[in-house]
């Protein structure tokens, strides 16, 4: 007779649960398919305190058990995704990214009056890409605010857990392409934790808790801001002005060939940069729930050997990622996750019963690394 017990436990990761044209954005139509597909194969999307007790302790779950999460707390999730899940039976966990929680005290609609047509869903939920008064396309999504988190919770359907303070990223190094301009915004989270300058050149950027930051030298600052001006517009008129991206160019080289474009930060630097988006993050979020938080899920799911430590240091316990895999039980440093796809309810089922099987869920994740 085989066990009800769960022996490997599959976490889906989503976004968006929006009508939105993204690759992380799951239609609410869709994503109602997903959950009743769940529902009806003997899945059931669990809480994060069950799920926290089978990854640290190995405390036992009903097979069948699931954890749904959805990544940087938009507001969709409040909005769209949590009467669906409700819907099904089904509860999820929002990992909230701190700095970008709106801050009004009261939702901007109860769910009730959402689903009876009584007040909209805002706009920019489904259709966040804009055109900006210089006519650029940019992101303006819309974030949970400090009291939709507390509804979440409230619900008994989504509990909020950790994402960062910021999502910040940091500038890998001195070699770069080009100078930030006005223009085309594709990201939400695409800027580092140093002072956004027009004309700054466009270092490369990566994941702030995996890599070491590279700090423009101040002479390079000032080399860019006395030629950029730093307001929007006026920035977007000096690029377009003839001869001045030469002329910043002509800047940017002699920096580089005097004092230099900057260093890599010092060991004490780094530590207290991880701290603040680590410990910060955790101090900020529990001041608005109000309780504990325990789990951390890794903003972009990258993470160097000092930020785990330090995320232990804080009184994280459990630390989720963006790697596929399975999740034995007694194993919270590395919790794997897959993405929920624009795809069935019958695909996503079958991953599901994939990443239930240790053996077999484990050999799959390795082949598609």
């Amino acid at each position: 007779m085989r066990s009800a017990r769960a022996k490997s436990l599959p976490v889906l990761m989503y976004h968006y649960v929006s009508d939105q044209e993204n690759s992380i954005a799951v239609p609410p139509a869709l994503f109602e398919e997903h959950c009743r597909a769940l529902a009806e194969n003997g899945k059931r999307g669990i809480g994060l305190a069950e799920a926290e007790a089978f990854l640290l302790r190995g405390e036992p779950l009903p097979r069948g058990s699931v954890l749904i999460t959805f990544d940087d707390g938009y507001c969709d999730n409040y909005l769209q995704a949590m009467p669906i899940l409700a819907r099904y039976g089904h509860r999820g966990t929002v990992f909230a990214v701190t700095q970008r929680i709106e801050p009004e005290e009261t939702p901007r609609a109860s769910l009730e009056d959402v689903l009876a047509g009584r007040a909209p869903v805002p706009e920019a939920v489904n259709h966040p890409v804009r055109k900006d008064a210089l006519g650029y396309t940019v992101r303006r999504d819309i974030f949970c605010n400090r009291g939709e988190l507390r509804a979440l919770e409230a619900s008994g359907v989504m509990d909020v857990a950790a994402h960062g303070r910021g999502h910040f990223g940091v500038f890998l190094g001195p070699e770069y392409e080009g100078f930030h301009r006005p223009g085309y915004q594709a990201r939400t989270f695409y800027r580092t934790e140093l002072p956004w300058i027009w004309g700054l050149p466009r270092f490369k950027v990566g994941a702030g808790l995996r890599f070491p930051a590279f700090i423009p030298s101040p002479e390079l600052i000032r080399a860019v801001t006395e030629l950029v001006p730093r307001n929007y517009a006026a920035a977007d008129a000096f690029f377009k002005e003839p001869g001045n991206t030469a002329r910043l160019q002509e800047a940017v080289d002699t920096v580089a060939g005097g004092p230099g474009l900057g260093r890599m930060e010092g060991e004490g630097e780094r530590r207290e940069r991880l701290r603040r988006e680590i410990a910060g993050g955790k101090a900020e979020l529990e001041e608005i729930l109000g309780r504990p938080a325990h789990s951390l899920c890794w903003p972009w799911g990258k993470y160097s050997d000092e930020a785990l430590a330090l995320g232990r240091e804080a009184g994280f316990s459990v630390f989720f990622t963006t790697r596929e895999g399975t999740n034995p039980p007694g194993r919270p440093l590395r919790v794997h996750r897959f993405k929920a796809k624009s795809k069935s309810g019958a695909w996503l089922v079958s991953r599901v019963r994939l990443y239930e099987r240790p053996l077999l869920g484990a050999l799959y994740a390795k082949i598609r690394l």
